[in-house]
């Protein structure tokens, strides 16, 4: 018979990133018991631990929280939510100070702006210039408050009583743990997994997304997929950091040319700018022959080192899946709409828009975990009486090795290749409506071959064809080239079209956007 362990808390946070810890220590902070639970190690995986540790915060004298505001209304094509939007604008360089006022992080400002779609340098660099030193001290910082850890355990399901979330299900190793919870945040990441070409972790494929929308929540802009232009693929991958474009480097295509000549910025236009400029070309490489070396040594410590190591051949740039625009959508306090369910980090949508200035994800994290780290406390279902009448766990479709045995077979291997490669293909950089169709069409039908009601695997592959279909279907219904959508049947940007896509279980609507900054 298979172990099951069940675990009573205030709220519990799903994931081991910059936003969940944000959120379990704000919510530890108002007296809950808090728990976290991740697919990896807390603090030591996804995105987060990845990144550059890059932040946005307002520290030059002329700034102001009204004009990074206008930035990013502008960065995200006039689609982005202005209110929450705004809020990031007025408590970023609080959130950010706090990195090192209560959690030991130490950081340094950029001196001059490097980061396209930003009028005043607000770039806070983390020591090392590594995500994983600011989230292994907030990890410190968590375990010191005394948050549960739940580690190297999968969320599976939901647990759901009357209209309301009361916690979810895991599968550890040779084990089911059900945390049961007054509140239930979701911090699980994006949809990069999803993809072929990724700077993501492979894990993260939109499950925690579909969850959300099994259970009745609504996801936005998810038409949006960002890709990040600063890769380099060979002879190595890794990220080539921006401030180098402005010391001389530049980007050539395969005759020797700088094709971004033409744009005002030049290789520091905007993300989505840049990635169909580089996916127009074809073949792109970098050229650091006019960069001194002191200034590669400073900016690009890995290219650096490669450069160090004696490899003067072609540098080979190509843009992958970065971040998801699109996602589950939130109010100011992460409420999803779904009683007990908040959400908060990358697993969000409908805040930058149509694309994202850089610095934006990490600063996000900070500012909305706080919020719904705190609002999950405050409106949390304290009455542990009552979620013993939680729904009873089948352990036969729980069965950790039931699910191993049909997850990792042959078909749903195979499966899953031919998603990323569709998704690639077909929804990437530059979309067409033949693609999108024979796409949706696809994604039908291995919906048909699977049992989600019986098989806990099959769930959980419909759920993350289920948030493929969102993207697809907002791709469709989209008939126009905005920020990270782009269409080659319909390349102009259309006024008609300024709006958000919201999708749910039933319907997929759009609603007009009012703002206007000109």
């Amino acid at each position: 018979m298979v172990e099951s362990i069940t675990a009573d808390v205030d709220v519990l946070v799903i994931g081991g990133g910059q936003a969940a810890l944000r959120a379990a220590i704000e919510a530890k902070k108002q007296g809950t018991r808090v728990a976290m639970a991740a697919r990896g190690k807390i603090g030591m995986g996804g995105s987060s631990a990845i990144s550059d540790g890059i932040h946005s915060a307002i520290f030059h004298p002329e700034d102001s929280p009204d004009k990074f505001w206008q930035d990013m209304i502008r960065g995200g094509r006039e689609l982005g939510n202005a209110a929450l939007l705004k809020i990031i604008a007025e408590e970023c360089t609080d959130r950010v100070a706090e990195l090192k006022d209560i959690f030991g992080v130490e950081y340094y400002q950029e001196k001059e702006v490097s980061t396209p779609g930003h009028s005043y340098p607000r770039r806070i660099y983390a020591e090392g210039g590594k995500g994983g030193r600011v989230i292994r001290k907030l990890r410190r910082y968590a375990e010191e408050q005394g948050i549960q850890f739940y580690e190297k355990v999968w969320a599976v399901d939901l647990l759901q009583e009357g209209d309301r979330i009361q916690g979810a299900v895991f599968l550890a190793e040779d084990r089911i743990l059900v945390i049961r919870a007054g509140s239930t945040i979701l911090a699980t990441g994006g949809t990069g997994g999803l993809y072929d070409h990724s700077d993501n972790p492979r894990d993260v494929t939109g499950e925690g997304t579909g969850m959300a929308l099994r259970y009745g929540a609504k996801v936005q802009d998810m038409e949006f997929v960002q890709f990040y232009p600063y890769r380099l693929v060979e002879p190595v991958n890794m990220d080539v950091y921006t401030k180098i474009f402005g010391k001389g480097a530049v980007m050539l295509n395969s005759q020797g040319e700088r094709f971004m000549d033409p744009f005002p910025k030049k290789e520091l236009e905007t993300r989505d700018i840049l990635c169909y400029e580089m996916y127009k070309q074809g073949d792109v490489y970098l050229d650091v022959s006019h960069v001194p070396e002191d200034v590669i040594r400073e900016s690009s410590p890995q290219l650096d080192r490669l450069l160090r190591k004696g490899y003067d051949g072609p540098l080979k740039m190509s843009p992958v899946e970065h971040y998801s625009l699109g996602g589950i959508k939130v109010d100011d306090y992460g409420r999803t709409g779904v009683p007990g369910l908040f959400a908060c980090g990358e697993c969000t949508g409908g805040i930058h828009g149509a694309n994202r200035l850089g610095g934006g994800s990490l600063t996000e994290s900070l500012v909305f975990g706080t919020r719904t780290g705190y609002m999950a406390a405050m409106e949390a279902d304290a009455d542990l009486a009552d979620r013993q009448g939680v729904k009873t766990i089948d352990p036969e479709k729980f069965d950790p090795e039931t699910f191993r045995s049909r997850w990792e077979s042959e078909t749903f291997q195979t499966i899953r290749r031919n998603l990323k490669a569709w998704m690639w293909t077909h929804c990437g950089i530059e979309r067409h409506l033949n693609g999108l169709e024979q796409l949706d069409q696809n994604l039908n039908q291995i919906m048909k071959q699977l049992e989600p009601d019986t098989s806990l695997a099959d769930q959980l592959m419909a759920d993350m064809i289920q948030v493929s279909r969102a993207t697809v279907t907002a791709a469709l219904m989209r008939k126009e080239s905005r920020g990270a959508h782009r269409r080659a049947d319909a390349p102009d940007t259309r006024s008609e079209w300024k709006g958000n896509i919201v999708f749910d279980r039933e319907q997929t609507r759009f609603y007009p956007v009012e703002s206007d900054i000109s």
